[in-house]
């Protein structure tokens, strides 16, 4: 029971913080960010404590799986600066709905001498009420993992129950929920349909290549159905050519399940969602629904599976040329620059991205010409072996490297770099053993952490161990113009795998102006350099560099 300050009149109203969160996927088992607001706000007044604005902090849609949080990152900062005496939250799984995130974030509160107010945890004074209140933050995460399963095995009981689940209906089809006469279905989408049969007819009978498909539903303003952008891209036709469905009337779910992404497209910082990603399940996994046929005709879609797979065969990622520059050049107007060309001619370009990859727009901002992939991977290749090459350049560099050697530098300093990790380790694995013997953690939780901590300290340690046995090694014995000779005679050898690792350890971005020349930035110690790379026109067909 609260007690108001009136009748405490010695005690000082505290400034508080406030923070809420809710997850949208799960709005229906969590209370909204108004009732947590009202009540939390309700306590806070009730305790006779200041809540200014700036202290309330709000993730409305964000999964309790993530840690890092937009307005959950401001509160930690804010609690850094002292911003606030008192954080105010609706229960423990608001902070997170992982156990470890909790006691993170409650431990820098701790470290800082905030209060931390739980509205429906245990109240947290003494010893043995956090250790009841973390037990209460153990389940927070268990009714997660609850929530989570409970929906996944319901989903499956309806698939193979033979009843259509909301995954999102293939292009085509409409998903039509359940009604009083009839349970949930499939029905075509008859606009869409009648796309998906002229993309069937362009690519089967017509045989128009995928590009000149995109062109055409450009032309006749037939946007994507998420309309992420104006035009249709590669991927999405491909998958549907070769959908199986739309001639079998079979539809499958639980075809793929969702995986942190590997390398992600977009690199924010935030993230609602965490898995954002997707990988294929087994096929025995698949459960199959019957759904309307769209198409009828076999031989057309046999015919289509045959163009793709000749379009394997001569894709572009066979390509015939080897881009020396690829990934480093940059448009005059800021875009990438990638390599483009056939080999039936012979003749490849850098092109600027935006016109590339813009293939329906005709209306392109970007008029840069392409520039001839050969000369310019010669030129740059040319210039850049004369300066590395250079005498003066090359002998310093030949004596540093040696002094480095003779000297071990380079090993003192990864000796330093293992023998700092080794000692972080070993403070990790001290408030391991800590946090269990506060009751923090349990034991199997402590386990699996200090193993995993012993793991990656014993390969440091074995690192070490090599760089010991090196270091016993005999000095190397050799002069400075052996190895100057030997370095001109290996820089001369280099194959193409050998110079693109080198100009990419040695350059960072190369810039085609057009008719001003080539600029070419890298981490390289050379002499002032003024010669440039350029084209200058000859004919109106025709440029030379």
């Amino acid at each position: 029971m609260a007690i108001s300050t009136a009748l405490m009149p010695n005690k000082q109203p505290l400034v508080s913080g406030l923070y809420g969160r809710v997850s949208t996927g799960r709005q229906e088992n969590e209370a909204t960010i108004e009732s947590q607001l009202a009540e939390i706000k309700a306590r806070i007044e009730a305790d006779g404590n200041i809540l200014p604005t700036e202290n309330i902090f709000i993730d409305d849609g964000w999964t309790g799986e993530i840690l890092q949080r937009p307005a959950l990152d401001a509160m930690r900062d804010a609690a850094v600066v002292g911003n606030f005496q008192i954080l105010y939250v609706y229960d423990r799984g608001r902070i997170s709905r992982i156990f470890t995130h909790q006691e993170i974030v409650l431990e820098e509160l701790r470290d800082k001498e905030i209060q931390f107010e739980s509205l429906h945890d245990v109240k947290a004074i003494t010893a043995e009420e956090r250790v009841l209140q973390a037990m209460q933050g153990v389940f927070h995460e268990y009714e997660r993992v609850k929530i989570a399963e409970r929906m996944r095995r319901g989903k499956l009981y309806k698939a193979r129950s033979g009843i259509m689940i909301n995954g999102g209906a293939l292009y085509g089809y409409n998903y039509i929920k359940k009604t009083d006469i009839s349970p949930t279905h499939y029905e075509i989408n008859e606009e869409e349909a009648s796309v998906v049969r002229k993309i069937f007819h362009w690519v089967g009978v017509e045989r128009i290549s995928l590009h000149k498909v995109i062109q055409r539903l450009y032309d006749e303003g037939i946007p994507p159905r998420k309309r992420r952008s104006e035009f249709w891209t590669k991927g999405p036709v491909v998958g549907l050519l070769q959908c199986e469905t739309y001639i079998n009337g079979i539809a499958f779910y639980n075809k793929s399940e969702a995986i942190v992404a590997k390398n992600p497209i977009k690199k924010v910082k935030y993230k609602k969602i965490k898995r954002t990603s997707r990988k294929a399940r087994p096929r025995e996994d698949w459960i199959p629904l019957k759904v309307p046929v769209l198409l009828e005709d076999k031989n057309v879609f046999e015919n289509v599976q045959k163009i793709l797979a000749e379009n394997q065969i001569y894709a572009r990622k066979n390509k015939k040329y080897n881009y020396l520059l690829s990934g480093l050049i940059y448009c005059q107007c800021g875009c990438r620059r990638a390599g483009d060309g056939t080999s039936k001619y012979g003749h490849f370009y850098y092109r600027c991205s935006s016109r590339i990859n813009n293939l329906p727009i005709t209306d392109r901002k970007c008029t840069a010409q392409g520039v001839n992939a050969a000369v310019l991977d010669g030129l740059l290749w040319s210039n850049l072996k004369k300066l590395i090459t250079d005498p003066e350049t090359l002998r310093a560099n030949v004596k540093e490297w040696l002094e480095i050697q003779v000297n071990n530098q380079a090993d003192i300093r990864e000796q330093n770099r293992l023998l700092g990790k080794i000692a972080e380790l070993s403070e990790e694995e001290k408030r391991y053993a800590k946090a269990y013997g506060t009751g923090t953690l349990d034991f199997e939780q402590f386990q699996e952490l200090i193993k995993d901590a012993r793991k990656r300290k014993t390969v440091f340690q074995k690192q070490l161990g090599v760089l010991d046995k090196k270091k016993s090694l005999e000095a190397i014995d050799i002069e400075e113009e052996e190895l100057y000779n030997e370095a001109i005679e290996v820089i001369k050898k280099l194959d193409f795998s050998d110079k693109f690792k080198t100009i990419r350890d040695v350059i960072d971005k190369i810039i085609l102006k057009e008719r001003s020349g080539v600029e070419v930035w890298g981490h390289i110690i050379l002499p002032q350099i003024t010669e440039k790379l350029g084209y200058e026109p000859i004919s109106r067909h025709h440029r030379s560099p």
